[in-house]
This record gives structure tokens, sequence and C-alpha cells, in this order.
């Protein structure tokens, strides 16, 4: 059959099983949809790293009906697949034996949970793995080691997870992983540090194992069925030429947040090409800074509060504070309501609330215009640890030079900032939103004043002029 037919009608299986399970119609501000027509969460758990005796715990709270966790991300290299079905598994049927302990005892219906939704795992093939047959063996291990949650339906998202191993970076030792694999894997095929464009192989063995799924589909003999194929940590140069080379284009790229806020050369790519954009070191990357850009992160403690107060207003608590709405929150908000997936690691169940998908839906409702435009400034400071300013820029139209003051709000005292602006320069001063400057000529004759009425990370420009 030709390859672009069985695509088509994979895309087709998928999208409608995959909606056949999907979120309820509230949810939908935290679910978007793939290019082959998969409704994936916009809101996952990561387990990538974390401790494999904490993964049952964690993994059961995330499902519980106050989280409603329908995505986790790990990886291959993680070594915790099974560890993950098996905590699934178990949350499940827990949740199972306790309603119908409730029937019993009660006699009432107890919950519906006899048909849990479906659950989405992306994980990913480590660079060791790169290769069209060591990648088929690595996405064969996974799938087998998922293929342990018989409670509900899983889909898997498998990536790349790296586009090749790179001497480079620090934690890369090439060399000993390679030595280091076990001899099964060495034998399956070559070792892909010694060729940098493994990744076009293993590319290729993603297409056709996501084609093999679609034929198993149709005749009911996949579980847990492999909806899409992406990449992971590629960068502009390699994303483009996977475009071109790719017979079936990624449905996810997952990356480090940095990219959303920086990379927009990326982001285009991905935009353009209907790529979906998952995002990691969300919290490590840019609350982690606080400290260092105050004003930045003040911005969005003021933000918390006004959503906090909106919807309790909502919810008919005016009178009353009932939402305490974290930092965290409104960032993966903000996030979420820019169509960007998060998979957040919270091994706490406060966290995991704050984190969820209610409680984002909840917020998203209420970012205004305004609140996205302070974000758009107050997240990229945040994430580069700099100071956030309302500057001003004064424009000297006088034909002799001007010195400019600053006025302290309590004292009046003018306290000179800016010594001599020639004609025709212009000086541009790091202020806040309120205060005030005032400019004199040098006979002070002239004297004009101004207060900076921008917020941060706006300029205002002032011409001073007869």
């Amino acid at each position: 059959m030709n390859l672009w037919l069985v695509v088509l009608l994979a895309s087709h299986l998928f999208a409608a099983d995959a909606s056949s399970g999907s979120s309820p119609a509230s949810d939908k501000l935290t679910s978007t949809k793939l290019s082959n027509g998969i409704i994936i969460p916009l809101v996952g758990l990561g387990i990538g790293n974390l401790p494999h005796e904490q993964i049952p715990s964690v993994v059961h709270n995330s499902l519980q009906p106050d989280v409603d966790i329908r995505l986790v991300d790990t990886a291959h290299a993680s070594r915790n697949e099974g560890i993950l079905a098996k905590a699934i598994v178990d949350s499940d049927t827990s949740r199972q034996a306790g309603a119908n302990n409730n029937k019993r005892t009660r006699g009432s219906s107890g919950n519906n949970i006899e048909n849990p939704p479906p659950i989405h795992v992306v994980t990913k093939v480590w660079y060791t793995h790169l290769g069209y047959e060591r990648t088929k063996r690595s996405v064969e291990e996974s799938l087998k080691a998922l293929q342990a949650v018989n409670t509900r339906q899983v889909y898997v998202h498998m990536l790349l997870h790296w586009p090749r191993c790179n001497d480079d970076i620090p934690w890369m030792n090439c060399d000993e992983e390679e030595n280091n694999l076990p001899q099964y894997v060495k034998d399956v095929g070559p070792a892909p540090h010694l060729e940098i464009y493994a990744w076009k192989d293993s590319w290729k063995a993603l297409e056709e194992l996501y084609v093999e799924h679609s034929h198993r589909k149709k005749t009911g003999k996949t579980k847990p069925i492999l909806a899409s194929i992406g990449v992971s940590n590629f960068e502009l140069e390699d994303m483009t030429e996977l475009l071109e080379i790719a017979k079936i284009s990624p449905h996810l790229y997952q990356g480090n947040s940095w990219k959303v806020f920086h990379d927009p050369y990326l982001m285009t790519l991905l935009r353009d090409n209907n790529v979906f954009f998952q995002a990691y070191g969300v919290m490590n990357g840019i609350l982690h800074r606080m400290d260092e850009s105050p004003v930045a992160f003040n911005m969005l403690s003021d933000i918390s509060r006004e959503l906090a107060s909106s919807v309790d207003a909502s919810e008919g608590y005016e009178s009353q504070s009932t939402h305490v709405i974290t930092e965290a929150t409104v960032l993966l908000a903000h996030l979420v309501n820019s169509d960007i997936g998060v998979i957040p690691r919270a091994s706490s169940s406060a966290h995991q609330r704050e984190n969820s998908p209610s409680s984002l839906s909840k917020v998203i409702p209420h970012l205004t215009a305004t609140h996205i435009q302070q974000l758009q400034k107050a997240v990229p400071a945040l994430m580069k640890g700099e100071t956030l300013n309302a500057s001003i820029s004064f424009s000297n139209s006088l034909p002799g030079p001007i010195q400019i003051h600053w006025i302290h709000p309590e004292t009046k005292e003018e306290m000179l900032v800016a010594h001599t602006v020639h004609s025709g320069q212009v000086e541009v001063i790091q202020s806040h939103p309120g205060h005030r400057f005032v400019a004199y000529d040098t006979e002070r004759e002239v004297r004009k004043e101004v207060v900076v009425d921008v917020g941060y990370g706006e300029r205002q420009h002032y011409s001073v002029e007869l």
C-alpha cells in the first residue's frame, strides 16, 4: 500500500480513537490536537529523573481526580517505563477496589472508574540507540514495558532524545557509554557516535513503526498505540534537515523552555510545519532565578494575586479569598494558553495540584491581554536573570546641552543622573514606573518635568524642547 495512504489512514484511525477517550469539554483549555489528529494533553508529569522508589506514589497521586494528569513524560534511558506501567495499573486497581467497596457498604453506584480515560506516555530513544536497528530495538523494549498497562488505553509518543552524542557536552561520554552497553545492543547495529547523522536512519525506523502500528490498529491488535513520533533537543540545522527528508513529518518536538522565548527561528520553523512544542525545564529555567530578577518575579506575583481574586469572584467568593494561585501556576497557565505543552516534575501532592490541568483550567480564562503582555516581558527577563526596568529616553531638541535630574519621591531632592546631553543627543535612563525626572538647560531658564508612565519592560520617549 502507498505510504502516504497508510499515513492518512493512520491519522484518521488514531484521531477517531483518541477523540473517543478525550477529556470533557471543560478540559479543552488544557489539550491540543497534533498534526495527525491525536488529541494530546497540554499538561503532563515529568518522571524521567525521579528516583524510582518515588514513582509509584507520585503517579498514584497524579491520577487522582483532583489532579487528573493524563500525560507522563519519561525516557528509555531512565529505565523506569516498567515501573511507570505497574504504578498506573496499581493505582487504577486500587481506585476500582475502593469504588467497589463503596458500592457494597453504601449501596450506591460509586464512581464510574471502570473505564478510566486513556493515558499518554512520552518516551524517547537515547542517543546510544540511534541508527535503524538500534532504534527499533529501543522502541520495541519501551512498548513491551508499557504493554503491562491493562487497565486503560495507552498512547505512546516516541521521540529521538538527542540527534547525537556530543563529547563537548560535559555530561556526555560517548566512548564510555558505548562500551558500557549490553552486548546484545552492540550486536544489533553500529555505534552511532561514529556517525553524526545516524538519527536519519532512526527517523526512518520511527516512520516504519508508526505505519506498522496503523495496520495493527485496524485489526485491533495493538496495545499500547504508537500515536505519534517526534524529536527532542534538535537544533535548527538538524530540525530543518529532518523536515526536508521526512516522509512523515514529526508531530511533536520536546525542548527546553528557553527555546520558547529565545529561539525564534526554531519556534517559527516548528509553527510553520505544525509541529507541537512541549517544554521541559520550566521551573528550574525560570522561577529559580527570582533573586536575580526580582522586579520580573514581582510581576508574576502581582498577576497571581489578581488572578486569584478573579477566580474567587467568578465562583462567588468576592468577600473572601479561597484560591491561592502561585507564580508557578501563572507561568504554566501562560505557556498552556500559548498552546505550549508543559511537563513539570513535582513529587509533592501540593505541587501536583498546583500544576494540574484542573488548576490551570480555572486560571486560563481570567488571563487578560494586559497579563499576557506583562508575562511576555517578565518571563524572558527571569530566564536570563536580567533586571526589568521601565526606561525613558530624553531627546535634546534645544540648541544647547541639558542636564537631567531624578526627583526623590519623598524629599523632592533633585539628584543629577545625566551631566551633559548635547543638542541632538539622546540619553536613555533605566527607571521605574512613577519616577519623576526634570531636565534643565545650562542656564536653568528651561525646566521640563516628566513622569515615567510606562510599565516594566517598556520605553518612554520624551523630547526636551522649547
